[in-house]
């Protein structure tokens, strides 16, 4: 068992991108039930922009920490939501044209958008996250 847990470790410090998508896996189910919750008091434009910011926030935590491992910083903390204006807009623009011109249930059109925008996601997340100096890696 122990060989197990340790050949897990070991893979998931080599592979980056293995470690955005579990955490944003993570993030994606958080947010979803927060959707899901307030879509059934709210508008579903305004609970995906609720849930877009809360989103925002703790994609940064586990990017910066899990992803990334770099320490948490006011500044990073302020230039990581221009990763996700590109993502709003373009997941805005999609959940309408699927809700309203694909007829997808408002509750499963932003799985779909989800898969639709991880890509670009991570570029910019990394661009944004991982470009600072190696001194403000956290150590491991």
């Amino acid at each position: 068992m122990i060989g197990v847990i340790d050949f897990w470790r070991r893979w998931l410090c080599e592979h980056q991108f293995s470690r955005f998508l579990i955490s944003g896996g993570v993030n994606t189910i958080l947010t979803y039930l927060i959707y899901v919750g307030l879509v059934l008091i709210l508008a579903y434009p305004i609970a995906y922009t609720i849930t877009t910011i809360l989103g925002i926030f703790i994609s940064y935590v586990l990017n910066a920490r899990f992803v990334f491992r770099r320490r948490l910083t006011l500044a990073g903390a302020l230039q990581y939501p221009v990763v996700y204006v590109v993502q709003y807009f373009l997941g805005l623009f999609l959940l309408y044209v699927l809700v309203e011109e694909a007829r997808v249930s408002k509750f499963y059109a932003p799985l779909f958008i989800v898969v639709a925008t991880v890509p670009i996601t991570y570029l910019l997340s990394r661009f944004v996250i991982a470009r600072g100096p190696a001194a403000d890696r956290r150590p491991e």
